[in-house]
């Protein structure tokens, strides 16, 4: 008489591995196209390296300004009183909101200081200056 292969009595003695690749693979491509959207402002900007840095959270929204005085929010030129504009209503929706400023190395401190006082004005908290992470320059 042959073995019963329902017997529940039996030893597991093999493991099916495959569900296991399958669901590996699938996580792989999510992390894989999740990564893709997450980037850094493609607006070219040389900002002060620092070896203390900290990377910042993903939620983070991105305010730049360039050598020319130019200012960019999300990647986007803004003039100054839209940007106020902007933060107040970001601020109201989500009193949590991060900004990351990233200056260009030859902007002077008193242009980052008025838009550090343009955002807190605006009702943004959290700030945190943008920095490149490397060995910083004497």
């Amino acid at each position: 008489m042959a073995s019963h292969s329902g017997d529940s009595d039996d030893a597991i003695t093999q493991i099916n591995v495959v569900p296991l690749v399958d669901i590996m693979l699938v996580l792989l491509i999510i992390f894989m196209l999740t990564a893709s959207f997450i980037s850094t402002p493609s607006i070219p900007v040389n900002v002060p390296k620092a070896l203390t840095s900290n990377p910042t959270a993903p939620a983070s929204q991105a305010l730049i300004l360039n050598t020319k005085g130019e200012i960019f929010y999300q990647n986007k030129k803004i003039e100054k009183d839209q940007l106020k504009n902007q933060l107040k209503e970001s601020a109201a929706l989500n009193p949590e909101i991060r900004i990351v400023l990233s200056a260009d190395t030859q902007v002077t401190h008193g242009k980052v200081v008025e838009l550090l006082d343009l955002v807190r004005k605006a009702g943004v908290t959290k700030i945190a200056l943008g920095v490149a992470q490397g060995e910083a320059k004497p």
